[in-house]
C-alpha cells in the first residue's frame, strides 16, 4: 500500500474527522478510509493528533524572543532553564546568522514586564549574548501542506503540485511570486476578536486542558477521564465540548521527512509598511502549499516555513527584495519543544494567573543561580 496523500491532505485541514466523515469527503468506504489511515499511522507518516489551546482564549498573550546564544553549553543551560519555566509553550534550537534560541512564553499582559526583567538579567549574567522581542501585530496567517489543487466545482483535480512517483514538488515558485505586482498595499484584516472565557473556567477544564495538549486522541480517553477524575462521562463530554468550542484547537503531528526532506526555516524580516501588507495579502490569497505561520509585526513580519531544501534560496532572495533587513534561521528538528498546559499556573478559586515575579523572575533566577 502506498500512503494516500489526499488523505493526508484532508487530516491537515480536519485532524478529528472520523472514519465515516473521512469516507464521505474522499469518496472512500468506511473500511478503506480506516486502511489507508492505519497505513499511515503504522507508517509513521502521522503521529495523532493533539490539542493547542488558544491563549487569548483564557486571557493569555503570546511573546516570542530569538535569543543569541554561540556557547553551546549556555544553550544547554536556557534550554533546562525553559524547562523549568512555568510559562514556557514552545522552543527550538536556531542556526545561521544567529546560534541560539527561538522561545515563546505565554502570560498575561500584565506580567510580560517581569519576562523581560529576566531577560536583560541572563544577558548581564552572560548567559545569553542578546535577545529580540518580536514586536507582534496580532495578525496572524497559516497555510498547510497541498499536494494538488481541487476545484470545488467539480471536485477534479486541476493542478497536481507533488508527483507522487518521482517524490518531487511540482509547484512553480516562480509563478507564485508574479502575484506579488497586483497584491494590494492596505490590509483590510483586523485583529480576530476570540472571546476571552478565563471567568469560566472550571476546575475540571484546567485538569483536562492538561490532558488533552499532553497526549492526542483523547476522544478514545474520556471514560478514563472520568474514572481518574471521579465525575460522569457526560460532566466530561459537556466540558471537553465547551473547550473545543472555546479554548482549543487541533492539529496532526505528522512527519514531513516521510514525504520528502524538509527544512524548517524563519525569515524574520524588517520593511515598510507598504512591503510587509503587500507580502501579507499575498500569502493570504496566494497561499503557498507548505504548511507554515506567517506574522504581521510592527516593523516588517516573521515567517516560519517548512520547505524543501531546493525552495530556500527561491524564497530567501524573494523575501530580500522587500526587506531593508532579513535574517534567515535554521530550526533543528531534533531539539524542537512543545510544551503541554501547566495546570499549576492557574488559582481556580480567584478564576486568575498565578503570574507573579516571583514566578516569572526570582523563582526561573534562583534555579539558575545554582547551576552557574
Amino acid at each position: 500500500m502506498k500512503p494516500n496523500f489526499k488523505l493526508l491532505q484532508h487530516l491537515q485541514k480536519h485532524p478529528t474527522d472520523n472514519f465515516s466523515q473521512i469516507a464521505e469527503k474522499l469518496g472512500l468506504s468506511d473500511k478503506t478510509a480506516k486502511a489507508h489511515y492505519d497505513f499511515l499511522l503504522k507508517e509513521e507518516y502521522i503521529s495523532g493528533v493533539r490539542a493547542k489551546y488558544i491563549p487569548e482564549s483564557i486571557g493569555l498573550e503570546t511573546h516570542t524572543y530569538i535569543i543569541s546564544v554561540p556557547d553551546i553549553k549556555k544553550v544547554r543551560l536556557l534550554e533546562e532553564l525553559a524547562d523549568e519555566h512555568y510559562f514556557t509553550t514552545f522552543r527550538n534550537r536556531i542556526l545561521g546568522h544567529v546560534q541560539g534560541l527561538f522561545m515563546q512564553f505565554d502570560l498575561p499582559k500584565d506580567s510580560v514586564s517581569y519576562l523581560d526583567d529576566l531577560m536583560i538579567k541572563l544577558e548581564e549574567l552572560n548567559i545569553l549574548e542578546r535577545f529580540e522581542k518580536l514586536p507582534s501585530t496580532g495578525l496572524k496567517l497559516s497555510t498547510s501542506v497541498e499536494f494538488e489543487v481541487v476545484n470545488e466545482e467539480t471536485n477534479e483535480v486541476d493542478i497536481e503540485l507533488y508527483n507522487e512517483e518521482t517524490n518531487e514538488w511540482k509547484w512553480d515558485f516562480s509563478d507564485w511570486e508574479k502575484n506579488i505586482l497586483e497584491s494590494p498595499e492596505k490590509i483590510s484584516d483586523k485583529v480576530k476578536t476570540i472571546d476571552n472565557v478565563q471567568s469560566k473556567i472550571k476546575e475540571l477544564d484546567i485538569k483536562l486542558l492538561t490532558e488533552i495538549t499532553k497526549e492526542s486522541k483523547y476522544y478514545h480517553k474520556q471514560i478514563d477521564f472520568a474514572k481518574k477524575y471521579k465525575v460522569s462521562p457526560v460532566q466530561i463530554t459537556r466540558r471537553l465540548n465547551f473547550l473545543n468550542t472555546q479554548v482549543v484547537n487541533y492539529r496532526l503531528l505528522y512527519s514531513r521527512a516521510k514525504i520528502q526532506a524538509v527544512d524548517l526555516v524563519v525569515f524574520r524580516g524588517k520593511c515598510v509598511g507598504q512591503a510587509k501588507n503587500r507580502l501579507f495579502n499575498l500569502i493570504k490569497s496566494h497561499p503557498v502549499p507548505f504548511d507554515s505561520g506567517f506574522e504581521l509585526l510592527e516593523d516588517g513580519f516573521i515567517w516560519r516555513i517548512n520547505i524543501p531544501p531546493a525552495y530556500s534560496s527561491a524564497f530567501g532572495e524573494f523575501l530580500w527584495k522587500s526587506c531593508t533587513r532579513l535574517n534567515y534561521y535554521k530550526f533543528d528538528h531534533t531539539k524542537s519543544k512543545l510544551y503541554y498546559f501547566y495546570e499549576g499556573n492557574f488559582d481556580i478559586n480567584k478564576k486568575e494567573w498565578i503570574a507573579t515575579p516571583e514566578i516569572i523572575y526570582e523563582k526561573p533566577l534562583k534555579w539558575l543561580r545554582g547551576r552557574i
